[in-house]
């Protein structure tokens, strides 16, 4: 198993050429098993800050330290750091952060498999719109290192020259689990 460096590297740009070759040919190719290392990169980080009442915040940053990538299948390895002004609110993974999350691991395994660039600091190409979401979440996750959010990609089809559907499913350190439907546009 190899590990990559992040996203930019030029190992990545060879399986997007394979990629791209691939479609071209109207053959699905996907390329091998990769993961991609984004520790101690910026652009790994996604963030949420609300409040549910005046003037007390609520703020979580998931900052992820790989992506595995294969046929259909997405995972993150990620830490997260929270912070809350309410009362008596113990540290917990929020479910919006996950659902934050879910669409960019949904950004970045969709550049792979149509052969887009997965870099994240170009302009973007793709739109992803949820159309219905599912949400189980029968315990709170307290843990703040090396949480696995995982996506498989169970259905996604063409339904027009610029545009998909798609249902996925995810899970989060096999406790949250989410099902999610979505339109897609190629841009």
């Amino acid at each position: 198993m190899e590990i990559y460096p992040y996203i930019d590297s030029t190992i990545i740009k060879n399986y997007e050429s394979d990629a791209i070759y691939g479609a071209l040919s109207n053959g699905r190719v996907f390329p091998n098993y990769i993961e991609i290392d984004v520790s101690g990169n910026d652009k790994s980080k996604s963030s949420i800050s609300f409040n549910v009442l005046p003037g007390k915040n609520v703020k979580e940053d998931i900052i992820v330290k790989k992506y595995i990538l294969k046929e259909r299948y997405i995972e993150a390895i990620f830490d997260r750091n929270y912070h809350s002004e309410m009362a008596q609110s113990p540290d917990h993974l929020i479910f919006l952060s996950t659902l934050v999350h879910l669409q960019k691991m949904i950004y970045i395994y969709l550049c792979y498999e149509f052969g887009l660039s997965m870099k994240l600091d170009e302009n973007e190409k793709l739109k992803i719109w949820p159309t219905n979401l599912n949400i189980n979440m029968p315990k709170m996750i307290t843990k703040n290192e090396d949480i696995s959010q995982v996506i498989k990609i169970k259905n996604l089809r063409k339904t027009g020259p610029k545009t998909y559907f798609g249902k996925c499913e995810s899970s989060i350190d096999n406790i949250i689990t989410i099902s999610a439907d979505a339109l897609i546009y190629t841009i």
